[in-house]
């Protein structure tokens, strides 16, 4: 009877150890489940910041938990790798000089950095149809142009000439289709190519023509001394006829050789003397020194300056050089106008540059005409040298500036200094 009771408690005491050990069994399984389940969501939701407990929990569930933590670890530092690469990216892009705009195959613009910004003048473009509102030649080139390939585009955006490089590439990221679009304005690079061109003619030109009349010259001189000391020759019946030529010719080449050193002005624009010179002062001067003349022709002026004091960064004599050229150009185009006026607006552009705009409500300039304008010594009147506004121009490149103009005929021009 005592052997079977004790039967009864060894067996009693090894289900309850059984028990136990199965219960401590699925409390590990469910533990262990509960911490692989939580690390998956973490993976699944990018959240790293968890972390598991290795210590007083038995070797086995410590190794268990100490390769879940490194694992997240790991992904933590690809995840900061990843976004210091990101951050890198965007940098560069964000300050790159290159117009950048990357849209998808629905037309969805994903990327616009801060030079396309600038360029365009527009803070945020959500659809790539957005650029028909800038210039619908702009939209066309850019759905037109093929990866690969470059097209130049001439185009004004908000009143502003721009001649932009542009190119495509195209790529894939997770089976869609992506095209990045890079713009850039050349003009400026252009302008100054074709400034130094037309320097290098001028001065091949001026060079040529004044070796050739020199000569010309003192060979006239000399025959005229001859034909005055030579009495036999001076007696001869073709003797006044034959001075009369000779002072002809002298007097011919001596002009030539006057036009030809004007011209060289235009290779010699002295280096600018950088100061402060402000805008109101600046122009208010120009407008006394034109204003008896403005009177009798019946033109009215207008000047509008911000409140606070506006800042050119040049060079006083230059830059009055230019916006007396520009004040005579429009008083000489609103000869005979009705209700004649010349305007002059300044102000600050987004890039901080002083910005300085001449209008006139004139005939304006024929669009067949405007290519040329800027052109050494091309000119429409009848008295004018051809020579002004290329001048003016290269002053303003010298001052790291621009000039530009927009024009409708019948209404007027603008020309725009940018310093």
């Amino acid at each position: 009877m005592l052997y079977f009771s004790k039967m009864y408690v060894v067996k009693f005491l090894m289900g309850t150890l059984i028990i136990g050990q199965v219960a401590e069994l699925i409390h590990y399984i469910n533990r262990s489940n509960r911490d692989i389940a939580s690390f998956l969501l973490s993976i699944r939701h990018d959240d790293f910041s968890t972390s598991f407990q290795e210590k007083g929990v038995g070797k086995s569930y410590s190794e268990l938990r100490g390769s879940l933590n490194e694992i997240t670890d790991q992904f933590k530092r690809v995840r900061a790798e990843k976004e210091s690469n990101f951050q890198y990216l965007q940098t560069i892009v964000k300050h790159v000089n290159v117009g950048l705009m990357c849209f998808d195959e629905a037309g969805e613009i994903l990327l616009m950095n801060r030079a396309l910004r600038n360029l365009l003048h527009k803070p945020h473009l959500g659809q790539i149809d957005s650029l028909r509102h800038i210039d619908p030649q702009l939209l066309e080139a850019v759905q037109q142009l093929q990866p690969g390939e470059r097209a130049l585009l001439k185009l004004h955006i908000d009143n502003e000439p721009r001649q932009l490089a542009i190119q495509a590439v195209a790529f894939k990221l997770q089976e869609k289709g992506y095209r990045l679009i890079s713009m850039q304005d050349i003009k400026g690079e252009l302008d100054a190519h074709e400034l130094e061109a037309w320097q290098k003619l001028i001065r091949i030109l001026t060079h040529e023509i004044m070796n050739s009349v020199s000569p010309i010259i003192s060979l006239t001189a000399t025959i005229q001394d001859i034909l005055a000391e030579d009495e036999t020759l001076a007696q001869a019946e073709a003797a006044e006829d034959l001075q009369a030529a000779m002072a002809a010719i002298s007097k011919r080449s001596q002009g030539l050789m006057h036009f030809t050193e004007a011209y060289r002005d235009l290779t010699r624009v002295p280096t600018p003397q950088i100061q402060p010179v402000d805008a109101r002062a600046l122009i208010e001067g120009i407008e006394v020194l034109f204003r008896t003349k403005m009177e009798e022709k019946g033109i009215a002026f207008q000047l509008t300056l911000p409140a606070n004091a506006l800042l050119l960064e040049a060079d006083p004599e230059l830059i009055e050089q230019v916006l007396i050229n520009l004040f005579q150009n429009a008083i000489d185009a609103l000869e005979g106008r009705d209700g004649a006026a010349i305007s002059v607006t300044g102000f600050r552009n987004e890039d901080g540059k002083a910005v300085l705009q001449i209008g006139d409500n004139g005939p304006g300039i024929p669009k067949a005409l405007q290519e040329q304008l800027f052109v050494p010594f091309f000119t429409t009147k009848e008295q004018g040298s051809g020579i002004g506004l290329n001048l003016s121009r290269q002053i303003m490149r010298r001052h790291g500036g621009s000039i530009s103009f927009l024009s409708e005929e019948e209404k007027g021009v603008v020309f725009t200094l940018v310093v």
